[in-house]
């Protein structure tokens, strides 16, 4: 079986020095290739990581499933729990940042003895958190949707950049000091990355 035949593929040449591949949120191939490769080349390299290109579209599966739970119209979500709420959206989750996020930012931020600067609200479409060099954190709004151990994981996550700013063997050690199932949150952090890049509001 040729799984040419079964895949939606984007092929872009140009001055790329090595043939990649990606696997979009949306199950789209993405082929990177270098101008002079021949199409056959690629071909070939594609058919030998069907393995690979497999296991990422079985994820892409299981994010679209967690997805359908979701009904964005018709309710807002905090923390994985739908709430019925008349109003704006947007004054929803301003006033959950402030009402519910901080507050937890706080008592990890004093249980794990590892501090910040200051804490904002972004709203990126490629990452959760970020914490920067002189310890000023922004959180995706977002994470207000995800379950709250989820939540936690990403506040934990950028708590720890403040002692290892990087993500060395040391962070994630750090990080498995107190969570060490974290590596099933970061997993499970995946399937909710449609978040990101949908319009939920």
């Amino acid at each position: 079986m040729n799984i040419l035949n079964f895949i939606d593929i984007k092929l872009y040449k140009g001055r790329y020095k090595n043939l990649s591949l990606k696997v979009t949120d949306n199950g789209q191939l993405v082929v990177k290739a270098p101008k002079n490769l021949s199409n056959e080349k690629i071909q070939e390299f594609i058919v030998s990581k069907q393995k690979w290109i497999n296991r990422q579209l079985d994820k892409v599966k299981e994010m679209c499933l967690k997805k359908e739970e979701y009904d964005f119209k018709s309710y807002v979500y905090l923390f994985g729990k739908e709430i019925e709420y008349s109003g704006k959206k947007e004054k929803f989750y301003a006033e959950a940042f402030e009402k519910y996020l901080s507050p937890i930012v706080e008592r990890l931020s004093n249980k794990y003895k590892l501090y910040y600067k200051s804490l904002n609200l972004t709203n990126s479409k490629r990452v959760w958190g970020y914490l920067d060099n002189n310890k000023n954190m922004r959180l995706n709004w977002k994470i207000l949707i995800l379950p709250i151990q989820l939540c936690e994981y990403v506040i934990t996550h950028e708590l720890c950049h403040s002692k290892e700013f990087n993500h060395s063997k040391q962070f994630w050690s750090l990080v498995e000091k107190f969570l060490p199932n974290y590596k099933l949150l970061r997993k499970e952090l995946k399937n909710y990355s449609f978040l990101l890049t949908n319009r939920v509001l």
